[in-house]
């Protein structure tokens, strides 16, 4: 079944153990051990066109009278575990996300407040709501720079309240409007 034609030689550097290159029932290359193991969990066979093909044995589909149970190389190679170990216990704990910068962005619930509607208003009561305020804070008709701070905050979240798809956004995550 095996000849020594199938034999290679394991690539990680330090190993050099003698293993046999499989094709696995999806199409992967797996190396196993070069010999028979009763305590593998492999089973190996030759298919018609001499190729070596490999599948885990299971309670489902056991092992079968032409095909020998073998072990994947990875589990007794004494590099590959030693660098997974290492890999394991020195490396530094990951990194962890830089904390977020504090942006300028309204509290949730605070837009409605700024047109003095309720949640549940209508867009026809949040567009009358900002014309009243326009009227009374536009800049035209009240020079004081205060009132025209206010007024900015007013159209913003007007803009923001009276387009459905932003306001939904609002409603759900509870932020404003990113500042320009």
């Amino acid at each position: 079944m095996f000849s020594n034609a199938d034999l290679a030689r394991c690539r990680m550097l330090g190993c050099g153990q003698s293993i046999r290159w499989t094709t696995t029932e999806a199409g992967k290359q797996l190396a196993v051990n070069s010999s028979p193991d009763p305590e593998g969990n492999t089973a190996v066979h030759r298919d018609v066109h001499g190729v070596l093909r490999s599948r885990r044995v299971t309670k489902t589909k056991p092992i079968a009278p032409h095909e020998k149970l073998m072990r994947p190389h990875v589990s007794t190679c004494s590099v590959w575990n030693a660098r997974r170990r290492r890999a394991t216990t020195d490396d530094p704990p990951p990194r962890t996300p830089p904390p977020r910068s504090p942006r300028a962005t309204p509290a949730a619930g605070e837009l409605y407040e700024r047109l003095g509607v309720a949640r549940t208003a209508t867009q026809q009561e949040i567009k009358s709501a900002y014309r009243r305020l326009a009227r009374e804070l536009h800049p035209d008709v009240n020079p004081d720079p205060a009132v025209a701070e206010r007024f900015k905050r007013v159209t913003e979240a007007y803009d923001v309240l009276s387009n459905p798809g932003r306001r939904a956004t609002y409603d759900l995550t509870g932020r404003g409007p990113r500042p320009r």
